[in-house]
């Protein structure tokens, strides 16, 4: 598939464009759930804090459910999330 530019610049100048925008972010969210949940075998701290966005916790995670497309109700709450990783610092000595 490919994406064409100019579509995505313009997207939401529109008003008849909240249905496209809606569906960008639930499948935005749903791939973050996925990832989140692929990830976490390799760094679970940080991906218990992703987690939180979505009310889940570690109890929460079964693969199984990657292969589900509309495991998020619409309504249900999305929370703030802080900074997952701390910024590493060069020092050039």
């Amino acid at each position: 598939m490919q994406i064409n530019i100019l579509m995505i610049k313009n997207l939401g100048k529109k008003k008849n464009d909240t249905q496209r925008l809606n569906t960008i972010v639930y499948t935005s969210l749903e791939i973050i759930r996925k990832i989140s949940f692929m990830l976490y075998p390799i760094i679970p701290h940080s991906i218990n804090k992703a987690l939180n966005i979505f009310n889940l916790n570690e109890n929460d995670i079964d693969f199984s459910s990657i292969g589900i497309h509309d495991y998020l109700k619409q309504g249900d709450p999305i929370n703030k999330i802080g900074i997952l990783f701390k910024k590493i610092d060069r020092n050039n000595d």
